[in-house]
């Protein structure tokens, strides 16, 4: 060992350890040194062809990077969890219901004069402007107030003018007709004058405008033509000051559903209307809402992150010129990813939100990496090694930390791919495709850097090359805390697991979300679904459905029979009898009230969401309570039971819908939660076991991930629900202790093996635990700055999802590398003592010599 000198600090006399002497020995230890000095000497021999080549790279990817925001899926994928009874819902929905299915738009308009014409004429206008979609095959149907009552009338004039054209063969004939209908009342008299024109109409389509002009002008609240009760009210609210239009999109040949097209046609529309107000709302429009919003986001979140990096790397590296060129490794590196995601793109559903991950994980490890090298290169060079010698010996020894963090990185990324339900791979291929590169960027180009520059990297600063680690505050302060952790071992370890367990319950007893509403931003969409659901409810704008085929004999030629009529009347009585239904809408009663047989056979075009032509039957079941509630949730089991006991003679149903998807899909991450944690755990375990030739410190680093994960959870939920009163987003666990099983792997390994390295040098357990903190602190504590300063600028965004992201990660690292780190970690290295390089099967092999090293 070196002599410490030391020096006086507020407590008294402390050791500081010196910068670590040149090696007389080999330059690798290990297989993965070996290999990395290897590479290492490589990168040295030749520093500008290894440039060259980035910067060619980086020309060739950049145009190809400019076109990743195409291959960008701005609809998101489905939270609908395979082989459940809510996916065979969906399918059986798009196939046979298409018109209400996810790709179901709904335009909400709003009047400020309940009933007004402005109301009346933004709908007749909309109508008008779906004309050529419809046409096209790019909308399936829309469906209105405004159709509702012109359909009807146009379907009342039509028979007028049948029945005038039989009964007599000229104009005059054919009036007088009208007029002794009206006479008789069997035409009302505010449509006489419609009816005399329409008598004369050439085609069908005169007769609808016919039929639309007359429902524009006149008031709905006292139409003169019938229509089906119930069904104006699931158009028009109470009021009359609310109007939902339905557009229903195709699903084959026409891609996602334009949204914004839509948006920009109901604003032109109700642009020179006063007091009207429009939205669009539906599942696919908050989700691409969302995205968009998110995307919007990105600028500000980037420029943060950014400024606090550099803000950290200036202090940390007390010069400009290292700040400049780490940040610039990293953001050139980026073009490369982004490169490879558009390639990516092209097979698999990426997101805005996988780019929003790569570029934060990426922008937070590679300046980790970078500061991790560089930090080694000036410890070396301060031990006397010269510039050459000391970039290929940083390499070796801070390559390995990097390399074991980020293959830690890639395990956890990778294990998100294995998750049941479609949204969470698209968060994991970013960091997939993203660290590798980060991780070879920072691995090659930094030390080539070096190599090239000397100690001239550091130029344009003060005091850049001397011990930060050692001298200074900083360094009394590290020295200070490692001699605590010493003394105070046990006391810190059973204060830690104290602090843990309250929040451990805390976490358990949350009830986190899937509803898209709730987690996102305040959007057109989201405004427009809290008008409707303001409206009608939220459990009638997101409906539980019982649907599947009919038994034989219950449906022919997409009609029910008079068998299956009163088979499916008897289920929907049971239906609607089940505690914490609030009403149901089926084939016998499609607004809510039973139907006649007259009245089915009269109506039969509004049954069609009930029964589908190739016989499926489709039952709409509004709960009582809020839909995400844990008593809809009961109230589903009950449902479930219902549809279980029912008569065989209704048919083969299936129970979906909102509450229902969400169950399953929380039921799904909760088991995958714990299938990808125990994958990374493994994967971890084993690729520890190999390189740092311990047996207790892979098992001790992944119990420490776990516990700081715990605290971040916890500290999230008290934030976000306790605090602010929101949901949170039920992805959160399984995201944030995935990747940090990756991203706090760094700290700690680069911790680890700096003990090990001390131990093998002739150090004590206890003198390299404690020398290690103080070595590795200040490296520390600014990487952890700056990967929380990078995730944690999610919080920035307007998404709700992003906010608990970024709050949590931010919090699970600033906590990770520093009182975890600082105090829990050495209190239980020094516990262990030499039992933490225990490995059974080398012990048996070379028993004395490691034990030697050990001590």
């Amino acid at each position: 060992m070196t002599d410490t000198p030391t020096t006086s600090g507020a407590t008294g006399t402390v050791r500081v350890p010196s910068p670590p002497a040149p090696s007389t020995g080999p330059p690798a230890r290990s297989p993965v040194q070996r290999a990395l000095f290897r590479l290492a000497e490589g990168l040295a021999r030749r520093p500008k062809t290894v440039i060259a080549v980035w910067a060619v790279l980086i020309a060739l990817c950049t145009p190809v990077a400019g076109q990743l925001h195409s291959v960008l899926d701005d609809q998101g994928a489905s939270k609908v969890v395979p082989g459940t009874t809510s996916a065979r819902a969906d399918e059986l929905t798009k196939r046979a219901f298409p018109q209400r299915s996810e790709r179901e738009v709904t335009v909400v308009a709003e009047a400020t004069e309940a009933h007004g014409p402005e109301l009346r004429g933004l709908l007749a206008g909309l109508d008008a402007r779906l004309a050529g979609p419809l046409r096209s095959g790019e909308v399936r149907s829309t469906a209105s107030a405004f159709t509702l009552y012109r359909d009807a009338t146009a379907a009342l004039l039509g028979g007028v003018r049948e029945q005038a054209r039989e009964r007599g063969d000229t104009a005059a004939e054919r009036r007088a007709y009208v007029d002794a209908e009206v006479a008789a009342g069997r035409v009302p008299a505010a449509l006489a004058s419609t009816a005399r024109t329409a008598v004369e109409a050439a085609s069908r389509q005169e007769l609808t405008r016919l039929a639309g002009d007359f429902t524009v002008a006149t008031d709905w609240r006292d139409f003169p033509v019938a229509v089906p009760g119930g069904a104006a009210a699931r158009l028009l609210s109470q009021d009359g000051g609310t109007a939902l239009v339905s557009v229903a999109y195709a699903a084959d040949g026409h891609g996602d559903p334009d949204v914004e097209g839509l948006r920009t046609s109901v604003r032109e529309l109700a642009g020179d209307r006063d007091g009207v107000t429009v939205h669009v709302t539906g599942e696919l429009a908050l989700i691409h809402d969302t995205y968009a919003k998110a995307e919007a986001d990105n600028a500000l979140m980037e420029s943060v992150a950014y400024v606090i990096i550099f803000v950290v790397l200036l202090v940390f590296f007390r010069a400009l010129v290292p700040a400049i060129l780490t940040l610039a490794v990293v953001g050139l590196s980026m073009s490369v990813s982004q490169a490879a995601l558009y390639g990516l793109g092209q097979q698999v559903t990426l997101t805005q939100f996988t780019v929003t991950i790569m570029q934060f994980v990426m922008l937070g490890a590679g300046v980790d990496y970078s500061m991790l090298l560089s930090s080694r290169y000036r410890q070396e060079r301060l031990a006397g090694r010269p510039p050459r010698e000391a970039a290929v010996h940083a390499t070796v020894h801070a390559g390995e930390s990097m390399l074991l963090a980020a293959v830690a990185v890639a395990l956890a990324f990778g294990a998100t791919l294995l998750s049941p339900v479609d949204w969470i791979p698209p968060l994991g291929y970013g960091g997939l495709l993203g660290i590798p590169i980060v991780l070879a960027a920072a691995l090659t180009l930094t030390p080539c850097l070096l190599v090239l520059l000397g100690d001239r990297f550091f130029a344009l600063g003060r005091g850049a090359l001397t011990d930060l680690e050692h001298e200074g505050a900083m360094g009394r302060h590290l020295l200070r805390m490692a001699h605590f952790a010493r003394r105070r071992k046990v006391a810190i370890v059973v204060v830690f697991l104290v602090v843990t367990a309250p929040l451990a319950l805390l976490v358990a007893g949350n009830r986190s979300t899937s509803d898209p509403v709730a987690l996102s931003p305040v959007t057109d969409a989201r405004q427009g679904f809290e008008t409707l659901a303001g409206e009608w409810g939220d459990s009638a704008a997101l409906p539980t459905t019982v649907l599947g085929p009919a038994a034989p004999g219950v449906v022919r030629d997409g009609a029910l029979t008079d068998e299956g009529r009163a088979a499916v009347a008897r289920f929907t009585e049971r239906l609607a009898a089940t505690d914490g239904v609030a009403s149901v809408d089926s084939a016998t009663q499609p607004f809510g009230t039973p139907w006649t047989g007259g009245q089915a056979a009269a109506g039969q075009a509004f049954l069609t969401d009930h029964v589908a032509r190739d016989g499926t039957l489709r039952f709409v079941v509004v709960l009582a309570d809020d839909p995400y509630s844990a008593a809809a949730a009961d109230t589903l089991d009950r449902l479930r039971d219902t549809v279980r006991e029912t008569d065989a003679g209704v048919g083969d149903l299936v129970v979906g819908g909102a509450t229902e998807v969400d169950l399953q899909y929380g039921a799904a991450l909760r088991s995958s939660f714990w299938q990808m944690v125990a994958l990374v755990s493994l994967g971890v375990f084993v690729m520890l076991v190999i390189t740092l030739r311990s047996l207790f410190v892979p098992v001790r680093l992944i119990a420490t991930i776990m516990l700081s994960n715990v605290w971040a959870i916890g500290l999230t939920v008290l934030i976000f629900h306790h605090w602010r009163g929101e949901v949170v987003i039920d992805d959160l666990p399984i995201f944030l202790t995935v990747l940090m099983m990756g991203l706090g792997m760094d700290y700690e390994i680069f911790l680890v093996t700096r003990v090990r390295d001390l131990a093998r040098a002739g150090a004590s357990q206890e003198e390299a635990t404690v020398n290690a903190v103080v070595d590795t602190g200040r490296v520390i504590n600014a990487a952890g700055l700056v990967m929380a300063g990078s995730l944690g600028t999610m919080a920035l965004s307007s998404t709700l999802m992003l906010q608990e992201y970024g709050a949590g990660l931010g919090l699970a690292v600033l906590l990770d590398a520093t009182v975890i780190r600082m105090l829990f970690v050495p209190a239980t290295l020094l516990l262990l003592g030499r039992y933490n390089w225990w490995l059974p099967s080398l012990r048996r092999r070379g028993g004395k010599r490691r034990t030697a090293d050990a001590r």
